[in-house]
């Protein structure tokens, strides 16, 4: 009877791509968590504050396109998950219409899709520390 040594399989987990994922998911964040603050501002009188909300609007629909860039490179060759990948693709058109009905000024659109995008990016930024997210999509050995 001949006896195995078992090794352990390694599993492919993203390291690098994640913590691009994570930086990018925390300027996001930081973005999209002061645009109801400025407008807040501009609504308590403070109407320099609409000079730096649409500047912000504007720059946070460009940041979500490198967020989809680190998101595939963390679905991708990183090993982690789709799902931020495709949230991000889904925030990319959801940031586009917000900054038009912005520039539109539609309150009724703005400001609830803002709320939903505030709280999908927070999430996301959060989930990204989580344990759950150094996981690799599933066991894979590496040569």
């Amino acid at each position: 009877m001949t006896t195995e040594v078992l090794e352990p399989k390694k599993v492919k987990r993203p390291r690098a791509t994640l913590w691009v994922l994570r930086l990018l998911l925390v300027l996001h964040a930081g973005l999209v968590v002061a645009q109801p603050i400025l407008a807040g501002y501009f609504l308590s009188g403070e109407s320099d504050a609409m000079e730096i909300h649409g500047p912000i609007g504007s720059t946070v629909w460009m940041v979500t396109m490198l967020q989809f860039v680190a998101a595939v490179l963390y679905w991708r060759p990183g090993g982690g998950r789709l799902w931020p990948a495709l949230v991000t693709v889904v925030l990319f058109f959801a940031e586009f219409v917000q900054l038009t009905f912005g520039y539109l000024q539609n309150f009724a659109v703005h400001v609830p899709l803002g709320t939903a995008i505030v709280v999908t990016v927070a999430l996301m930024a959060v989930w990204s520390f989580r344990s759950s997210a150094r996981r690799g999509r599933h066991p894979e050995v590496l040569p």
